[in-house]
């Protein structure tokens, strides 16, 4: 091997490390921002306060339930950890999705909201909750049932675009636009829905539905757990393929990429992904769409490091709005989604006036 051979195989090597690196910084970063989020709340408690009680619990300590140990065992263990865990995984599939529908799209406004996917899941969690209509039965937002009917109307905006595609596949706006026009026609059947339901129920499905990790307990992470991490390993194990896919679906095809078969397996794993989100905590909205954005500023376009960087992103920004709402409002009455908004809007617009042409 030449010596220039040697020295370009180095810089690769070198060039990789920084982008592990990247990844890994970014994760431990995630888990440093669980921690601060145990601190934050109607009763703040101090970092290493914090651990003391969550090693207390595993080790099996009881308590007297009038005790203020007793209290804060409960705060941290029973109302904290798991928000804070599923913010986290939250945020990550969110990101993760975004991700891919950017890359699968060939359009970096694409996510589950702009390509109507947050609002058909949102619209199939209504029909469960108001109508009682659902695969399974509905009545209940965290039903089984009501899952099931989530994904089956986030499918319905991933087939109107994968059907599209084949006539506007020189127009990746034309597909977005096409994403935007469904997102809004299940708006306007969500609505009509709302209207329908009594005051007492309409209160309650309006805080969830524009995003809420207030009402999360232990009981709904294994759902989470069980669907969303193994579809982000699947689309993280896919992001090779995402790459050769970045080349323009012509080429992709012409090196033997099965180019339709990527884009349906793709984001019906997104769809699925997304549709346990919104079930478990409404839509929250800007999380996949800025956090890939931001990524490739930092490590450029290679899906294998975009993907997980961009969880480990989001998983921070998420858990930090929440924790702002948490701090704003102890009581939950401001919804995480609503702090979302605040940062998402104005980071996009950044964005927008700073993109260059190269980082997408």
């Amino acid at each position: 091997m030449s010596q220039q051979s040697r020295e370009l195989m180095e810089e690769y090597h070198r060039y990789r490390r920084r982008k592990i690196l990247f990844v890994i910084l970014l994760s431990l970063a995630a888990v440093v921002t669980i921690g601060l989020s145990l601190t934050i709340g109607g009763r703040n408690l101090g970092f290493f306060e914090t651990y003391q009680v969550l090693f207390s619990h595993i080790m099996g300590a009881t308590y007297d339930p009038a005790s203020d140990q007793w209290l804060d065992d409960y705060i941290v263990w029973n109302s904290r950890l798991p928000r804070a865990i599923f913010a986290v995984l939250a945020g990550a599939t969110l990101a993760v999705c975004g991700a891919v529908m950017q890359g699968v799209l060939h359009n970096p406004l694409a996510d589950s909201y702009t390509t109507g996917v947050s609002s058909g899941a949102c619209f199939g969690v209504s029909v469960s909750v108001v109508l009682g209509l659902s695969v399974g039965g509905g009545g209940d937002i965290y039903s089984l049932g009501t899952l099931l009917n989530a994904f089956i109307f986030a499918l319905i905006p991933i087939a109107f675009i994968v059907g599209l595609s084949p006539l506007l596949k020189k127009s990746s706006a034309s597909l977005i636009l096409a994403g935007i026009a469904v997102s809004y026609l299940f708006n306007a059947f969500n609505t009509l829905l709302l209207v329908l339901t009594d005051a007492e129920s309409l209160a309650d499905i309006y805080i969830w539905q524009v995003g809420s990790v207030s009402e999360i307990f232990w009981a709904d992470l294994p759902l989470v757990v069980a669907v969303c991490i193994p579809c982000m390993i699947c689309m993280a194990l896919l992001s090779g393929k995402l790459n050769i896919l970045n080349t323009g679906d012509d080429d992709a095809r012409a090196l033997g990429l099965n180019v339709d078969n990527l884009k349906t397996v793709t984001l019906s794993f997104s769809a699925l992904a997304v549709a346990v989100v919104v079930c478990k905590a409404g839509i929250l909205s800007f999380v996949g769409l800025i956090c890939p954005h931001i990524i490739r500023m930092f490590i450029d376009a290679d899906n294998r490091f975009v993907i997980p960087a961009s969880a480990g992103l989001a998983g921070v920004l998420l858990l930090g709005a929440e924790m702002i709402s948490r701090t704003i409002s102890p009581s939950g009455t401001i919804p995480v989604g609503v702090v979302l908004s605040f940062i998402g809007a104005p980071v996009l617009l950044y964005l927008i006036v700073r993109r260059r042409s190269n980082i997408y």
